[in-house]
């Protein structure tokens, strides 16, 4: 980094210190770093933020990142807009023009969905877990029962699960990622499984467990505190035996119960608050994966009752209408009817064995169609 330049970013980073994380601080000087570099390549002229202009400067350095996904590089250009906002607020000499960076730079992000675990495979994982009967196995059951973050699983305390009152317990967890505790209420498959890990902390080394992991509960049987590198690689050989396409990590274990609450109807407000979310736009995410669900079912819900009306009515639902025809053939219409029902349903199911079954039975709808045809 050249001196001009260095000491005006050293001293924005200092200036900032008290207030931000270590490793904010270190994602910004390396953000200002790859800025920095990009002027000297491109733009020997510029000795100095203040003699920045839009172009040629700025909107090539926004050429220069289309490479990027659009989350780094919308991360990229808040931290320069920033930079460049707070010189010009605190009136630095070095402060460039104002309007160089602009809202509509940042582009729109893509939003994924949480992603639980299959049902079937998330049994699955779980009975690997209990049958392995490991440290790291435990823990990631802990992970799977609680929702909690990895980092806030391994900073767990000893004396973390707390009796609220008789036979009620909660789990306090550390600060982390929010900058805030909570307490999430356990239930007595999750009570026992704690009981369980503390009683296997016990310490094979001589002097017992060191005294700067004395206060963890995920401490080994050699001591040591179990890091997130532990943990994934434990996920990798309890699940090498599962026949899966799915990629197993430890957030999908979060992603898998807070989608389980979600669909199981736990209002949004506590949800949020178990999972220990700042606002309600994360939580919601949750919440319409779970509306899909309940979308799916009552539609199929929906085009049963459709069908069942149509069978006992002996007309179509209510959406359709039968054509004109004498009697004789209103058979052979209600059968149209209702391959056009199940012809829906195949289609928008996602279960390859139900799309199987429904077109087989359509199949065979269609030659009795046929058959009655003759005969009528």
């Amino acid at each position: 980094m050249d001196i001009p330049f260095q000491q005006t970013v050293d001293r924005y980073l200092r200036r900032w210190s008290p207030t931000l994380r270590p490793a904010t601080m270190v994602n910004k000087r390396s953000l200002l770093k790859h800025f920095i570099a990009y002027l000297r390549e491109n733009h020997h002229e510029v000795e100095s933020f203040s003699q920045l202009q839009r172009y040629p400067h700025i909107e090539g350095w926004l050429e220069h990142i289309l490479y990027m996904k659009s989350s780094s590089r919308n991360a990229k250009i808040r931290t320069i807009k920033l930079f460049f906002e707070d010189l010009i607020h605190w009136q630095w000499p070095e402060a460039p023009p104002p309007g160089l960076l602009v809202d509509q730079d940042i582009g729109p992000e893509d939003v994924y969905l949480p992603r639980p675990l299959p049902p079937n495979i998330d049994q699955t994982f779980q009975k690997a877990c209990i049958d392995a009967d490991t440290f790291a196995a435990m823990g990631l059951l802990l992970l799977r029962y609680t929702g909690m973050r990895i980092g806030e699983m391994i900073d767990l305390s000893l004396n973390a699960m707390e009796c609220v009152e008789l036979n009620r317990y909660t789990l306090r967890v550390p600060i982390g990622k929010t900058r805030s505790e909570r307490l999430i209420p356990l239930d007595a498959r999750t009570v026992a499984l704690i009981q369980r890990i503390r009683a296997q902390r016990a310490c094979r080394r001589k002097g017992g467990v060191p005294a700067r992991f004395a206060h963890y509960l995920m401490v080994s049987a050699f001591g040591h505190h179990m890091e997130q590198q532990n943990y994934s690689a434990a996920i990798r050989q309890l699940t090498a035996h599962i026949n899966t396409t799915e990629h197993i990590h430890c957030h999908r274990l979060r992603h898998t119960f807070a989608t389980e609450m979600a669909r199981a109807g736990m209002p949004v407000p506590a949800l949020m608050k178990l999972l220990g979310h700042k606002t309600p736009k994360m939580t919601m995410r949750y919440v319409e994966v779970a509306q899909v669900d309940v979308r799916k079912a009552y539609d199929d819900a929906l085009v049963q009752l459709r069908t069942m009306h149509a069978l006992q009515a002996r007309a179509l639902p209510p959406h359709s209408s039968l054509p004109q025809c004498p009697e004789t053939l209103q058979p052979l219409a209600l059968i149209a009817a209702t391959i056009a029902v199940l012809e829906s349903m195949r289609r928008d199911t996602q279960d390859p064995s139900r799309v199987r079954q429904l077109h087989r039975f359509i199949k065979r709808l269609r030659r009795a169609g046929y058959d009655l045809k003759e005969i009528l």
